[in-house]
């Protein structure tokens, strides 16, 4: 069959099936949708740009700016939301940072810009990747209060525009340590006064604040860390930079009765602890490292026959903390708590202001070791009285390098009265009350992930790579251009003989003989 008796044959075929009805569109109503939608507004964030790097919980600056890319002012203000995301958009799992308010009247084709501060969420996001980057995203108008052309684009535009990568990098903390210690007299009575003098170093990538040192006596023949410790001082170390030595000084007057816990004893190891106030380690407790003559060194302090004791004396006050209670059973790291204890003063004497320590330890109870949580000062205790402290508390979202703990452990608060020994107490085997068990966990992992950590103070992170070798780099173009300014020096040659005036001039010698004189003369 040729082509064209084919093509008879489908019009039959198709005729045969009935009548064929074309349908169009109503042009009409396209044309009005299409009108419409010129004549709204369209927000869009061009712009969005944040710190390059920070830690969980830190606050981080982000600056952009929103154009209305549509054909109609916007009437009415809106919010642009800022969110912490695991990618580039906003999503369910997103978590809002916070907001900035745009007034009303943003033109056709105008841009606004806006910058806030927001605190980035003290523990990891839903979602997040391994490799430690969170994504700052922002949303045009979140709760849909202006009527737009196109709305899909109000977030997810993609990174340079409406979202900013930001990598979590942990700040390298400072380590404190002793490295010299000082005293003069070695000898004394009680009521003197002892000069104390020592070095105190930061041995780390990190800087340290100002910080306290404390001093303290334990009687020869006991360990340090034990009820026998006694705090007489304390040195005011300033802060210190990365990798430095800073001197310090203090004089001590020592309290003219014996006090209770080290009675008995003349022979005494002086220590000085850095870091008293845990602003560098929170890891507890701290003791001496270095040993006799770098942070510990002997002292005698002789009892006189005219020094007070406290054994003579019948009213000391007694310290000590009741029921402690946490406000969850289940802690999560990086969020705030509260921990409520009674002080009770079961001595017969007042007591001035005082110190209480928060201490997270192990579910066994034991404040061998811990975690540090915080110190509340309180003004007073009179004798026979009590008191209710609450306190608020933040599990740490990293815990000091070296310190191990999973993603789910059980755990105590410990609460502490006058953890370093400063009050003449009575009695001193009940300063210490315990928490019930409570549940430690980490938000958003698994059974088998770990509390993340700090990096080794000791560690050249990639980051402080990059400051040292900018640093080095700067020195050797100061060298270089110092080389380049500098003149050339001039070639050097013997010193040559000084002439003698009187034979060279000399006119009664023949040419040759003077010309000997002026070569070996």
């Amino acid at each position: 069959m040729s082509s064209r008796d084919r093509r008879s044959a489908g019009r039959r075929r198709a005729w045969g099936r009935g009548l064929i009805i074309l349908k169009f569109d109503a042009l009409e109503r396209r044309e009005v949708m299409s009108a419409a939608a010129a004549g709204l507004p369209d927000l869009v964030t061009s712009s969005l740009v944040t710190d390059a790097t920070a830690d969980w919980g830190d606050p981080i600056t982000a600056t952009g700016q929103v154009t209305n890319q549509g054909r109609a002012a916007v009437t009415s203000s809106f919010n642009v939301g800022v969110y912490a995301s695991s990618k580039d958009a906003v999503g369910k799992y997103s978590v809002l940072l916070g907001e900035v308010a745009i007034p009303a009247g943003l033109q056709p084709g105008q841009t606004v810009p806006f910058s806030t501060t927001v605190k980035l969420p003290t523990s990891q996001v839903p979602g997040a990747s391994s490799n430690g980057v969170v994504y700052i995203d922002s949303k045009v108008d979140p709760e849909g209060k202006v009527k737009e052309s196109n709305e899909r684009n109000n977030t997810g535009v993609g990174l340079g525009f409406d979202s900013a990568s930001v990598q979590i990098s942990a700040g390298q903390q400072a380590a404190l340590s002793v490295g010299g210690i000082g005293v003069y007299p070695t000898t004394l009575n009680w009521g003197g006064t002892l000069q104390v003098t020592a070095q105190v170093r930061n041995e780390s990538y990190g800087a340290a604040p100002a910080s306290r040192a404390i001093l303290v006596l334990t009687p020869s023949g006991q360990n340090f860390g034990g009820l026998s410790d006694l705090t007489i001082g304390s040195i005011s170390v300033p802060p210190i930079p990365a990798w430095s030595t800073v001197n310090v000084q203090t004089t001590v007057a020592l309290p003219t009765t014996v006090p209770r816990i080290v009675e008995g004893s003349s022979a005494y190891t002086l220590s000085i602890i850095p870091d008293a106030d845990y602003l560098t380690n929170a890891t507890y407790p701290h003791g001496p490292a270095g040993g006799s003559g770098v942070d510990q060194t002997a002292v005698t302090i002789n009892t006189t026959d005219s020094t007070p004791t406290t054994t003579a004396q019948s009213a000391l006050p007694n310290l000590t903390p009741g029921d402690v209670q946490v406000s969850s059973g289940t802690l999560s790291w990086g969020n705030t708590f509260q921990v409520s204890t009674v002080l009770q003063n079961l001595g017969n004497a007042d007591q001035g202001p005082f110190r209480v320590r928060f201490v997270l330890v192990n579910g066994s109870g034991s404040t061998n070791s811990g975690l540090f949580l915080g110190d509340a000062m309180v003004d007073g205790l009179a004798a026979g009285g009590l008191t209710t402290l609450t306190q608020s508390l933040t599990l740490p979202n990293r815990l000091p390098s070296g310190m191990s703990l999973s993603s789910q452990e059980v755990g105590r608060i410990a609460v502490i009265v006058d953890p370093e020994h400063v009050v003449n107490e009575s009695f001193s085997n009940n300063d210490t009350a315990m928490s019930g068990p409570i549940t430690l966990k980490l938000l958003g992992a698994d059974g088998n992930s770990y509390v993340p950590t700090y990096p080794a103070p000791k560690q050249l992170l990639a980051t402080n790579t990059a400051k040292y070798v900018a640093k080095a780099e700067a020195h050797a173009a100061a060298v270089a251009a110092k080389a380049a300014n500098t003149a050339q020096h001039r070639k050097l040659y013997r010193k040559p003989k000084k002439d003698n005036s009187v034979l060279h001039n000399l006119s009664v010698f023949p040419k040759s003989f003077n010309n000997f004189l002026k070569k070996y003369v």
